[in-house]
């Protein structure tokens, strides 16, 4: 397969979605209606009611390996300082031996995979411990039975849907949930109008909107022929750059990801460039010589960034212009709150890493894996 992406491909809305032999460009479109199903599954399972009054010492949230992105979110979007408890991500069967009837357990499973067995783990050894559960995934899963056989709160979700867009379903009643134990303040107002903002996205970012004014198609172009360097600037824009690392793999292309402070240290070897050109013979012939993709640093940011974090924003955007390194910002949409401000930076990523993954040939259909 090519990685050079098919720009003619990407002009015409026809051989694109001709092209999506799994849909994913509309799967990704039903993010605002995810939204909308959830909260309202979410009511019929009584989440708030199973939930209310309980202020638990900590809050473990759990996820299989495909909807860890749901896990990551949710701990990135709770942590701050008002949070009434902290939350711990379990990765695994096992419960931490402190875990106990104080805790709460949060644990999310997906269609991809309605037989993963460490999330059901996970609930039967909660119920023995007594502590309070809520477990939301796929309708008939394991997991279901587990939370149904010790009479735990669960939110059955449908399961027809693509692995790469299942994100905003599994992850409202986990929200939900944490705004009733006290992680984020009325979570159930922001999401309706993220919802709202979602819709508008996926017409900006759709495949029927022409390339010169749709940022994902943009943004796709500029990430062809470059290796993607992804560095949140929060918490919360952290959990997305693992998030579009993830997506663009599925899409065929390598893409480390980070978050600051940390990230300059972690990643400043990928970030070299060139800042003088190679210094040899400038008649030889380069014709048959290999040319490796150079990077470009994509920050992913929003408006909460501390004084300090922007100044190192800046370090950093200066660093890679003395060193020759193209640099792409992603910002979130001002006026929303947490949830739209990540929602903003996710749908976007989330359409481009699937145009570049299509208009290239290089994205992993689920049947390959």
């Amino acid at each position: 397969m090519s990685s050079t992406l098919d720009e003619a491909l990407l002009d015409s809305e026809q051989r694109l979605v001709a092209a999506d032999r799994t849909d994913l460009l509309r799967s990704l479109a039903t993010a605002g209606p995810q939204i909308r199903e959830s909260m309202a599954l979410s009511a019929e399972s009584d989440v708030p009611g199973s939930l209310a009054g309980l202020r638990p010492r900590a809050v473990l949230v759990a996820a299989d390996p495909v909807t860890a992105d749901v896990a990551a979110v949710l701990a990135a979007l709770a942590d701050r300082p008002e949070a009434s408890a902290p939350v711990v991500l379990v990765d695994g069967p096992a419960l931490p031996v402190w875990a106990g009837a104080v805790d709460v357990l949060l644990v999310a499973g997906s269609a991809a995979d309605p037989t993963a067995t460490a999330g059901p783990a996970l609930v039967e050894a909660a119920a023995r411990r007594g502590m309070s559960v809520l477990g939301t995934g796929p309708d008939g899963s394991v997991l279901h039975e587990a939370c149904g056989r010790n009479r735990l709160p669960y939110v059955p979700l449908p399961a027809a849907r693509h692995p790469r867009a299942d994100f905003w379903a599994p992850l409202v009643p986990l929200l939900l949930a944490a705004g009733e134990l006290g992680l984020i303040p009325e979570p159930a107002m922001e999401l309706r109008r993220c919802a709202d903002l979602l819709d508008a996205l996926a017409e900006r970012a759709g495949p029927g909107a022409e390339t010169y004014g749709n940022p994902a198609k943009s943004l796709a172009l500029d990430l062809a022929e470059s290796v993607p360097v992804l560095v949140g600037t929060t918490p919360v824009g952290g959990a997305a750059a693992c998030r579009t690392s993830g997506q663009l793999a599925a899409a065929g292309r390598a893409a480390p990801w980070g978050a600051l402070p940390g990230a300059p240290h972690q990643l400043g070897g990928l970030l070299a460039g060139d800042p003088g050109g190679d210094g040899d013979d400038l008649f030889r012939d380069r014709v048959d010589d290999f040319a490796p993709a150079r990077p470009r640093l994509v920050l992913l940011r929003a408006a909460e960034e501390s004084d300090r974090v922007r100044a190192q924003v800046d370090e950093l955007v200066a660093h890679c212009g003395r060193r020759g390194v193209p640099v792409t910002e992603v910002v979130a949409e001002d006026a929303a709150g947490p949830i739209g401000r990540l929602a903003s930076v996710v749908a976007l990523l989330d359409f481009t890493a699937a145009y570049v993954g299509i208009a290239s040939g290089t994205t992993i259909d689920e049947g390959d894996r």
